[in-house]
């Protein structure tokens, strides 16, 4: 069965709500993320993504080949007093 994923991030006064999407749509986004978007105020942590973006890409598209025939999951549950970050596997 085809996954999809669904994130909800709420952090530093910003909202991302995304609706379940299908891995190859978010895989797609983080794409044109590596390519466009600087990641961090760090700039040390923005050189090692863009260094490693090839690689980031090929765990993305093995992660989504090896879940899509396990049961739906949550992959990230992280609360603090500044964020909230949820990723669900569905």
């Amino acid at each position: 069965m085809k996954r999809k994923i669904k994130i909800h991030i709420d952090a530093d006064g910003k909202k991302i709500h995304l609706p379940k999407i299908s891995f190859n749509t978010a895989i797609r986004f983080v794409k044109l993320g590596l390519w466009g978007t600087s990641f961090s105020k760090d700039k040390e942590a923005t050189e090692f993504i863009r260094a490693n973006k090839d690689s980031i890409i090929q765990f993305l598209e093995t992660m989504a080949m090896e879940l899509n025939d396990e049961e739906a999951f949550t992959l990230v549950d992280v609360q603090t007093k500044d964020a909230i970050i949820k990723i669900d596997i569905l």
